[in-house]
């Protein structure tokens, strides 16, 4: 898989996001870095990492049109319709918590969540009224990110 093709098919799409595809590099950076992606999983994962806010700037949006997008640029890059189908399935759900996820989704649901806490995200949500960054840290599959999380969480507050 041409991941540097298909991110530049998902950028336009990405750039209309509040976070734009900065957002979406900052994420694929942190699985990278901090998760250890299973090698038969990669494609997925990686894939549905590119493609998770493809449908839009609210969730609503990104659940609607999201599946679809990713599914047409998916096509276009040759993909069959089983691994199409995983990836849209994770990009129409990836804001959902379920019991018991597949490996692709837990490390694109962690690493989404632990960008909340980068030097470029944080003052984004801490902006907002009452937000509850222990109740994000409590959302995490990993130990491992909820670790990051509040290491980073610590980092920011040292820095305002």
């Amino acid at each position: 898989m041409k991941y540097d093709q298909l991110f530049a098919y998902a950028k336009p799409y990405l750039e209309k996001n509040d976070l734009g595809a900065a957002h979406t590099n900052r994420v694929l950076a942190t699985a990278r870095t901090h998760f250890s992606i299973p090698p038969e999983l990669e494609e997925l994962t990686i894939c549905a990492i590119i493609l998770h806010d493809i449908g839009g700037s609210s969730i609503k949006e990104q659940y609607e049109k999201g599946p679809e997008i990713a599914s047409s640029l998916l096509k276009k890059m040759g993909c069959d319709e089983d691994f199409v189908s995983q990836v849209s399935l994770i990009v129409g759900t990836h804001h959902d918590h379920p019991d018991e996820p597949s490996a692709p989704f837990r490390i694109l649901y962690d690493a989404d969540k632990l960008v909340m806490f980068s030097h470029e995200e944080f003052p984004v949500y801490d902006s907002r009224p009452n937000f509850d960054w222990d109740k994000i840290i409590d959302l995490f599959y990993s130990e491992k990110a909820k670790h990051l999380a509040r290491e980073n969480l610590k980092k920011r507050r040292e820095e305002q």
